[in-house]
């Protein structure tokens, strides 16, 4: 497992030497096997090992029990520990998910760690990336929806994206360590418990090395999709104009990297880039001049052979 985890250190260049990984740790299998192959390779990378808990307080004496084991866990291994006890309930907003706001809240709280250039290293393994892909597929999705779970973004990396869950258990067993069990992840309440629960031992029955499989596309598709993604920057900065794109020299652009360029434009100005609104743009920018109303108070306009995104209906009036 120590080689996998190097791997992915080394590939996606997560960590340099001099660098100090704060490990969030829940006390289960994955993030406890992150924690001690991190200490493994401590010295070799040179790097410094600190541990985050976040306690949701939604499982009562579980949770408190987590706490207990983590804080046990980092005490003997001379790991230093930060622990946050947040109330999820009582931050739910309306319309908002338990599980939507417990993840808001834990990433808030994940970013506060991340100051003075610190790393966040969160323990995605290759079983919750082929989860995940899953998930995105029955949405429906796009490259980066098949290139699932980024190894690194922002300051947050995840080394043990190329691990399955039963090598972080196996590890664990390796290394003496009794890791806790969410009991929430045994419901299949949840979309991704009823993949994992279901629908991926069905389809290990075809393929019983399905994950492998997942992680080998995922890593082929999430190169392409990062050379895209930076050849799309390329081609914007020749596009850009003070007040907008040039659509015109838009217009010459492949597909895939017009629709990357609209989509980080809507993205800036706080629009989800949706396929439908990105096709939208493309339409109106193929036309050479149009207005399509993004969502309330925002458009996407081609004036005078510019393309831009406008707040105001009145600024489209003025340019008019």
């Amino acid at each position: 497992m120590e080689t996998k985890v190097r791997y992915a250190i080394e590939k996606y260049g997560m960590l340099k030497e001099g660098d100090t990984a704060v490990v969030g740790l829940s006390g289960g299998a994955d993030s406890c096997a992150l924690l001690l192959a991190l200490l493994a390779l401590k010295d070799s990378l040179g790097i410094n090992i600190e541990a985050c808990h976040i306690n949701h307080n939604l499982r009562g004496e579980e949770s408190d029990g987590d706490e207990l084991f983590v804080r046990t866990l980092c005490a003997e291994r001379g790991v230093p520990l930060t622990v946050f006890s947040i109330d999820v309930r009582g931050a739910a907003q309306k319309h908002e998910s338990t599980e939507e706001t417990a993840r808001k809240l834990r990433y808030e709280k994940f970013a506060e760690m991340c100051r003075n250039g610190r790393k966040l290293a969160t323990a995605h393994t290759a079983s919750d990336n082929a989860e995940t892909v899953l998930m995105n597929m029955i949405r429906g999705t796009g490259t980066k929806g098949l290139a699932g779970i980024p190894p690194v973004r922002d300051m947050f990396i995840r080394p043990v994206i190329f691990c399955t869950r039963e090598d972080t258990e196996e590890y664990c067993r390796q290394n003496g360590i009794e890791f806790v069990t969410d009991s929430s992840n045994l419901s299949d309440d949840y979309t991704r418990n009823r993949i994992r629960h279901k629908l991926i031992p069905l389809l290990e029955e075809f393929n019983p090395s399905f994950i492998a499989a997942v992680t080998r596309m995922t890593e082929a598709v999430g190169d392409d999709s990062a050379f895209l993604d930076e050849y799309s920057e390329q081609a914007a900065q020749k596009c850009v104009l003070k007040n907008g794109y040039d659509s015109r020299k838009l217009k010459e652009l492949a597909p895939a990297i017009l629709f990357r360029i609209i989509a980080r434009e809507l993205k800036d100005n706080g629009v989800e880039p949706t396929r439908l609104r990105v096709g939208q743009c493309s339409h109106i920018i193929e036309k050479g001049m149009g207005k399509v109303n993004l969502c309330k108070n925002k458009f996407a306009l081609v004036r005078k052979k510019i393309f831009y995104v406008d707040t105001q209906i009145q600024h489209y009036r003025e340019r008019s």
